[in-house]
């Protein structure tokens, strides 16, 4: 038996018994706007990220792991459900506010609705970004909101409606409006959009199917800090309440989505300006997570696993140097999605590669995998590690990686789609990728400098080929 055959099978008998035997907590951290290069583990200098590194130390640490989409809404959708958000409804872009209906449709189970028959107690804490009930706009006068994270498996949650540039900005707890609501201007709360025009105004009357609003008590340096809280309470209760079965948070923070706000003490601490300062509340938050499982005995337990919702933005210092302003330009010799090309919304690697650690003491050890994998496949490897059955209308898109986890080098994935900001797709198979007009090698050339379309027409065309047929047949797994 060859040598790379063996580790793989040594590795599926072990996931095979971490199925039957062990069910651990589950801890799913997913940043917003997280580059490739915006963490020390993955070559950040002026950014410095220890709890986080010490994941990485502790784990299994990817370098070829990308989010289903570019931006943030379709990735959210794609995480939850195991399938390509492009699917459904929202074939481009996001959704643009909180008065927007729920995306995810009502007879879709999500992983919270998995986790939840695998007994497990439940909570989604932070950006929501997936709208509410099934009529719009959103009705915030009534004080709570119909369909939303209770029906799609998550026993406790405490969101943004949703996101903390998002109007309505104000946090839900159990679908319970928290504050009143009163009218906002982002000319004061958007600071470091400082010219925000007429036409900028407009665009917002348009797409955000309400009045600009926000939470009267709102305190933007504090939302991540409010989400550690509330993610420490549930465990805290969940420990407390001395039940026999495990918990699974899908914590999905704000950082380091534009507005850069964060506490007092975090500021300037990093050499990378506001934006760094904000990656670095990532990794607060991850340390004093990680600091209150070991304080109650259960970090050896516990899986966490950390990345992020799309590829960095295209800002300079502290976002203002950005379209508003004048020219992208590049300062803090920090370069936010590491050496790859592009960034959030586009599909050059720095779009969508994003930093993806895994971490179980004692039973993941660690290591690097160069294996493809999308966050997508966050469905597909928990139900085999909580030994649960996958219906076909379930994670249509989602593979099991979890023999990657411990150690398995053979790919799992043969192919991965991305989605652009605009819908466009693009296909990756093995070390290629193609969109229109555009055809890499990925192996010879990360950084996406010599297109190989016109040169390979015929791998381009059957590129196209399986993009299609994938497309159409509704599924991939």
């Amino acid at each position: 038996m060859k040598k790379e055959a063996l580790i793989s099978l040594c590795a599926c008998l072990a996931v095979s018994c971490a199925a039957t035997d062990e069910k651990p907590n589950i801890i799913y951290i997913m940043a917003d706007d997280l580059g490739y290069g915006d963490l020390s583990c993955y070559g950040a200098e002026k950014i410095s990220t220890p709890n986080i590194d010490k994941l990485a130390n502790d784990g299994v640490r990817f370098t070829d792991a990308h989010s289903p989409a570019s931006v943030s809404t379709p990735t959210r959708y794609g995480v939850l459900t195991g399938r390509y958000c492009w699917r459904g409804r929202l074939k481009k872009e996001v959704l643009w506010c909180g008065y927007t209906r729920s995306l995810i449709e009502p007879s879709r189970k999500t992983i919270g609705n998995m986790m939840q028959e695998s007994g497990y107690h439940t909570a989604q804490i932070g950006k929501w970004h997936l709208g509410w009930e099934d009529k719009e706009p959103i009705d915030y006068s009534k004080g709570y909101l119909g369909r939303g994270p209770k029906e799609l498996g998550f026993d406790y949650s405490f969101v943004t409606a949703s996101a903390h540039n998002l109007s309505p900005i104000v946090f839900v707890e159990d679908h319970k409006i928290q504050d009143t609501l009163e009218s906002f201007d982002y000319l004061i709360y958007e600071k470091s959009l400082p010219k925000l025009n007429e036409s900028m105004r407009n665009w917002h009357a348009k797409y955000d199917l309400g009045p600009l609003k926000i939470a009267k008590n709102w305190e933007a340096d504090l939302v991540d800090s409010i989400y550690t809280a509330k993610t420490i309470k549930f465990i805290e209760d969940h420990v407390g309440a001395d039940v026999d079965e495990q918990f699974y948070i899908h914590l999905t923070p704000e950082a380091p989505h534009l507005p850069n706000r964060v506490p007092d003490f975090l500021k300037g601490s990093s050499g990378a300006g506001e934006r760094g300062d904000h990656v670095q509340m990532l990794d607060w938050m991850v340390g004093e997570i990680v600091a209150s499982l070991d304080k109650l005995g259960i970090r050896d337990n516990t899986m966490i696993i950390f990345t992020s919702d799309n590829g960095a933005i295209q800002v300079g210092v502290d976002g203002k140097n950005d379209k508003y302003q004048g020219p992208v330009v590049t300062d803090f010799d920090h370069g936010s999605c590491g050496d790859l090309k592009g960034f959030k919304a586009g599909l050059f690697e720095g779009g969508h590669r994003v930093p993806f650690i895994v971490s179980w003491p004692g039973k993941i050890k660690n290591g690097v995998s160069d294996n493809l994998i999308s966050s997508v496949d966050v469905m597909a490897t928990l139900a085999t590690l909580v030994d649960y059955k996958l219906s076909d209308d379930m994670g249509e898109d989602s593979f099991n990686i979890l023999p990657h986890f411990y150690g398995a080098t053979d790919d799992i994935r043969a192919t991965l789609i991305h989605q652009h900001y605009n819908g466009q797709l693009a296909l990756r198979e093995g070390d290629w990728v193609y969109f229109k007009d555009h055809l890499y090698n990925l192996k010879d050339d990360l950084y996406q400098d010599d297109n190989l379309i016109a040169s390979q027409p015929e791998r381009a065309e059957k590129m196209q080929k399986l993009l299609d047929e994938q497309v159409a047949a509704g599924r991939t797994r």
